[in-house]
């Protein structure tokens, strides 16, 4: 499997920010919300086409918080080889190039 790069990785957030986006304005609710509803099991099941979005968002939301934390991880090591106060370029520290430690299915 290829490593992620952190274009792809924040590709994939902002893809996921979109199919978020189309459920929080179909059900007037935020993610982090619909998430603790969901999680609790407190979301009813009788209609199957609420249940399939309730499964599909729920995906989305749990994609996008691990490629999140996936970039978090990322960033937070690439910034740990700086010294301390060392003025940077952003396109000399070639983010864009660098791999993620996680295979691409993880």
């Amino acid at each position: 499997m290829s490593a992620l790069r952190l274009t792809e990785i924040i590709q994939d957030i902002h893809a996921m920010d979109e199919e978020l986006w189309h459920y929080e304005k179909r059900y007037a609710l935020r993610s982090e919300y619909f998430y603790e509803l969901y999680k609790a099991g407190q979301l009813r099941d009788e209609d199957p086409v609420e249940t399939r979005d309730y499964l599909d968002w729920a995906a989305c939301y749990e994609i996008k918080r691990h490629r999140e934390e996936l970039y978090d991880t990322m960033i937070r090591e690439a910034l740990q080889k700086l010294k301390p106060k060392q003025a940077v370029s952003l396109a000399d520290l070639k983010l864009a190039q660098k791999p993620a430690t996680t295979p691409a299915g993880a």
